[in-house]
């Protein structure tokens, strides 16, 4: 299995975070794991399932970012069977008190699309909210 990781500082999250689309937990998030997982997250809907968007058209996304179970992480499932075993975990863990890891795996990191899958986190932890 290969993993890929990525990091993004908390001032960053913050900065970006300001145009994204929340996702919906039972409490508030807070914690940069938390705040990485929702900027993943939002930029997935645009970039992968929102308009112009192509190559993910067979799958669905679905956030599990909930800190009650200290959970961030974002899940792609086959579209047509969602209680499938995911395809990608995309999972941001805290690397320290101001700073969160990202890593991505699952069968998908090794097919057609694992190359697109590393390019688009590594841009969006870099600060940037373009979609390729």
């Amino acid at each position: 299995m290969t993993r890929v990781a990525f990091s993004l500082s908390a001032p960053l999250l913050a900065l970006l975070l300001g145009g994204c689309i929340q996702t919906q937990t039972s409490q508030p998030e807070s914690g940069p794991k938390y705040e990485l997982a929702t900027l993943v997250s939002g930029q997935i809907r645009k970039c992968w399932f929102g308009a112009g968007g192509s190559g993910f058209s067979a799958y669905a996304a679905e956030s599990d970012i909930n800190p009650q179970f200290k959970r961030a992480r974002i899940l792609l499932l086959p579209k047509d069977d969602l209680e499938a075993k995911p395809l990608l975990v995309i999972e941001a863990v805290n690397k320290n008190a101001s700073r969160a890891t990202i890593s991505a795996y699952g069968p998908m990191m090794q097919g057609a699309q694992g190359n697109r899958i590393t390019a688009d986190l590594n841009r969006w932890t870099s600060g940037s909210q373009a979609c390729s």
